[in-house]
């Protein structure tokens, strides 16, 4: 079933709630986007000289490292770096962290606080088939630059250094400090970003802004709605790890006993799949999606998503039951990712195990997501222990003098789109800035299809090159218009 199709269903349903009023509202709340230029623009010999700098970027294999391991690779990535930039890397100072890139434009307001713009230089490894091009060649072809790293996210690095250097190049004076900084092992969640807060924290800079990859422009990211979506990332899910174990005595397959360990853990597994036992609940930034994207949809979607407050019991369940996706917006959710039994099979194991990868949600923190498969689990006489664990991060508020700002010039770089806050399923290195800055934001300002985004960890990864063009005068936009 389609989520157009699924929401439309529950409207009958809900038809015993004063309709004559959430009609009312269905109408006021329709909007039509302006039909007015965008305020940034670019030329074709941009877009030319904006794919030959990323493509030299994509051509360093920066596979991501452990925090003790060499980082060579990256440091001749940082020299490419440092060739393809030269004013921002002769103008800013320089505070890097054990390999990780810490940068600082000193604005002319020593008491305002900085900002902060971020993305990370490794990479995941090339471990997937169906590539069609070597992944590191930077291949420039079909008005896209291919490669891994190229849209995660060596694009984001590139258009926000291609912005400093133009800026400087332009004479551009900020009044708050700009930092700059770009991890090498944000893939393998490393220590960089921590080392960088610790080091920020230390010298007592408090920050104002800080912006990171996450949300992007992207179209088709809601049922009945044709414009392309600004999605900026105002929170991240939390991650666990946990292993689930269920132990007997082992034996020969011959003779097998009821419920060994893999029927157990089977069982384990079936239930949570069937009955997705968690919480489910319509928190920020879910209320504001709905009121930033009803009204631009037909009358049955926009009636419904527009009074969320009256129906958003159906909303919820609509979207635990609908797909994936929409579940994860509105609950935690639960992986079985890996397993292991028997090293032969005419052999029963004395122990089996399956690994679950866990994203709690914002409304059940970690310790309680797996509270409710620990219960689940103890039903089949299954232990479970917790490998890693951290909550959802905080929540930048959507009402922030910060987020209205970018919400106010991403309307007028991006009036085609529509701009809303976001839930970021996923992790990123900006969770660490949270202790020196309230307002962390998860947006990189490129276009993406539905093609590149799947491409992201896995083959024939690309961006395209507008895109990247139309990402460098965005950030131009932004700094300047702060």
């Amino acid at each position: 079933m389609s989520i157009s199709k699924g929401l439309k269903l529950v409207i009958p349903a809900a038809l015993g709630i004063p309709a004559a009023l959430c009609t009312a509202k269905a109408v006021a709340v329709k909007k039509t986007l302006p039909d007015v230029p965008s305020a940034v623009s670019w030329t074709s010999e941009e877009e030319r000289q904006y794919a030959e700098k990323l493509s030299a970027m994509v051509k360093v294999p920066t596979i991501s490292k452990k925090e003790d391991e060499p980082y060579e690779t990256f440091l001749r990535f940082q020299e490419t770096l440092s060739g393809l930039f030269p004013r921002a890397f002769s103008t800013l100072e320089v505070h890097d962290v054990n390999g990780n890139l810490l940068r600082r434009w000193k604005g002319t307001d020593s008491a305002k606080n900085g900002i902060l713009l971020m993305g990370h230089q490794d990479v995941v490894p090339v471990d997937q088939v169906g590539w069609t091009k070597d992944p590191f060649s930077g291949a420039i072809e079909d008005g896209c630059v291919w490669g891994r790293g190229a849209m995660d996210c060596k694009s984001t690095v590139f258009c926000e250094l291609q912005a400093l250097e133009e800026l400087l190049e332009e004479g551009f004076a900020p009044k708050q400090d700009i930092w700059f900084f770009s991890s090498r092992n944000e893939e393998n969640s490393g220590g960089g970003a921590e080392a960088a807060v610790n080091y920020l924290q230390s010298q007592g800079v408090r920050l104002d802004l800080v912006m990171d990859e996450g949300g992007a422009i992207v179209g088709g990211m809601f049922p009945g709605l044709k414009a392309p979506v600004a999605a900026i990332g105002v929170v991240e899910k939390g991650f666990c790890n946990v292993k689930f174990t269920a132990k007997s005595d082992g034996g020969h397959s011959s003779t097998p006993p009821k419920n060994s360990p893999l029927v157990r853990l089977s069982k384990l597994m079936v239930e949570v799949d069937k009955k997705l036992p968690f919480q489910a609940k319509l928190v920020t930034p879910m209320p504001e999606i709905l009121d930033n994207v009803a009204p631009y949809l037909s009358f049955p979607l926009r009636f419904l998503l527009a009074n969320h407050k009256v129906f958003g019991g159906l909303i919820k369940t609509a979207f635990v039951h609908l797909s994936g996706q929409t579940r994860a917006f509105v609950q935690s959710t639960a992986a079985f990712t890996m397993a292991e039994g028997s090293t032969a099979p005419n052999v029963l194991p004395d122990a089996a195990s399956v690994i679950c990868n866990i994203r709690p949600s914002i409304q059940q923190n970690a310790q309680q997501t797996v509270a409710v498969l620990q219960k689940i689990a103890a039903k089949y006489d299954v232990e479970t222990e917790v490998l890693f664990s951290r909550d959802a991060s905080n929540t930048s508020a959507p009402d922030s003098a910060e987020f209205k700002t970018l919400e106010t010039n991403l309307h007028a770089c991006l009036p085609d789109c529509v701009v809303t806050p976001y839930l970021m399923t996923g992790g990123t290195d900006s969770r660490q800035f949270e202790r020196i800055c309230k307002n962390v934001l998860r947006f990189t300002p490129t276009r993406l299809t539905k093609a590149q985004l799947e491409a992201m960890h896995a083959a024939n990864e690309n961006v395209s090159v507008s895109a990247i063009a139309e990402g460098v005068k965005i950030y131009k936009y932004l700094l300047q218009h702060r």
